[in-house]
């Protein structure tokens, strides 16, 4: 039984170590790639086509500070019934932006009166986003999803409530529109 155990240290001692090397290194805090949704056990279900900010800009996205010279707003898609679907989100009638459940788009805008609106199968929705320059505004895309329909709209719900959201979405796209 005592020659035994040395060997039987080894082996557990080699598979610890055989673990730790399977284990993925961290992503890079400052790579832009694109973001995948996920089921939370892991599945990958839809990945964004292009690079999204990085990690870091994330995380400075999430200060939801004021730009002085502008009015920032965040479009916030968090839902616990959403499902895989791509929304495309535009701001005055600029390029789309692609986005999945749990995503959000941090817009910067001139002082003023703005258009946002948001195209699921063919069906446009928009809402007017008014501020000056120095604030911070909250939209929310609110999105059902079930096994025989789908359906979004512009969620009613008090800033606050909105900004929690954000908090627990992934930073997407970052656009400035002049």
């Amino acid at each position: 039984m005592k020659s035994i155990r040395p060997h039987l240290f080894a082996l557990v001692a080699g598979a610890a170590l055989l673990a730790g090397c399977a284990t993925p290194p961290p992503p890079n805090p400052a790579a832009e790639i694109p973001h995948c949704y996920k089921t939370n056990k892991g599945r990958t279900i839809a990945c964004t086509s292009a690079p999204v900010p990085s990690l870091n800009a994330d995380a400075d996205a999430k200060r939801f500070a004021p730009d002085p010279s502008a009015l920032t707003v965040f479009v916030v898609r968090r839902n616990w019934a959403d499902g895989r679907n791509f929304v495309k989100v535009y701001s005055d009638g600029g390029p789309g932006v692609e986005t999945l459940p749990n995503t959000m788009i941090r817009l910067k805008f001139k002082p003023g009166a703005h258009v946002i609106a948001f195209e699921f199968e063919g069906k446009r929705q928009s809402i007017t986003v008014e501020g000056k320059a120095g604030d911070v505004r909250f939209v929310r895309i609110d999105g059902t999803v079930w096994s025989w329909k789908s359906s979004y709209e512009w969620a009613a719900e008090p800033e606050a409530s909105i900004r929690e959201r954000a908090l627990k979405s992934r930073l997407v796209a970052d656009v400035t529109v002049r």
